[in-house]
């Protein structure tokens, strides 16, 4: 008797352990809850939509970094194709011909001219002018004569061709601001012209124009070298520069 009640016993303990430890199944409401809702197919579409745009966006990012960073000595480079362009057909600028010169201006005789391609030679320009025109852009050749007048009062001009417009006027105004100080050579009159070699304290005026990237300088002395009555010979002059003035090209 005492080992059939200890037999229930133990299998009444074994069933209460079993129902304790057992896994419990979710009810059918428990999963009815957790079962995602179905979404709208236009909900979908949208999210479809925006992943591509994202997907997209990040491509191009990519792309323009791998073509900013490109180096520069790679073999190979991202191709770009380019808007067709027409053939330059722009010459490089040169000097002011010689022809800026006339031969006879209202009795005025040209006795001597030349070219040179250096703007700063020592026997052509100042310590001042050489400083300015090294320092701008560049200079591609003065051109100088010598006129005289009936009397044979000389009459000597510089046509300098600047390859920048904006130093021709910058160098041309500070020039002009110093009237007194003459940083272009005269000329010396060749044999032959009837001319005096005058010394190097004569009377002297100057007179100043610029024309886009050229710009002009003319120097007046008397015949015997003398100081005095500089606006009458600043005066003749003027039809000089005027016309030099007006043959340099456009």
């Amino acid at each position: 008797m005492a080992e059939h009640e200890t037999d229930d016993v133990w299998g009444e303990f074994l069933r209460e352990f079993e129902k304790n430890n057992a896994v419990r199944e979710p009810s059918a409401a428990e999963r009815a809850r957790l079962r995602p809702e179905p979404q709208p197919e236009s909900q979908l579409r949208g999210r479809k939509r925006l992943i591509l745009a994202l997907l997209l966006c990040l491509t191009a990012a990519a792309g323009a970094m791998v073509y900013r960073f490109w180096p520069a000595h790679a073999a190979g480079k991202p191709s770009v194709v380019a808007a067709p362009t027409t053939a330059a057909t722009t010459t490089a600028p040169t000097a002011v011909p010689l022809m800026v010169f006339p031969a006879q201006v209202q009795g005025y005789t040209r006795v001597a001219d030349i070219a040179d391609k250096s703007c700063t030679g020592t026997d052509t320009v100042g310590v001042a002018l050489a400083g300015m025109i090294t320092q701008s852009h560049g200079c591609l050749g003065v051109d100088l004569a010598l006129y005289k007048d009936a009397a044979n009062n000389e009459y000597s001009l510089a046509v300098f061709t600047m390859k920048d417009a904006a130093d021709a006027a910058a160098i041309t105004t500070k020039l002009a601001a110093n009237p007194m100080d003459d940083e272009v050579a005269v000329q010396l009159p060749p044999k032959g012209s009837g001319l005096r070699e005058l010394p190097a304290d004569s009377g002297l005026v100057q007179a100043f124009a610029g024309v886009g990237p050229v710009m002009v300088v003319g120097m007046a002395q008397w015949s015997d070298g003398h100081s005095g009555d500089f606006q009458h010979l600043e005066d003749q002059l003027a039809p000089l520069m005027k016309a030099v003035t007006h043959a340099v090209p456009s």
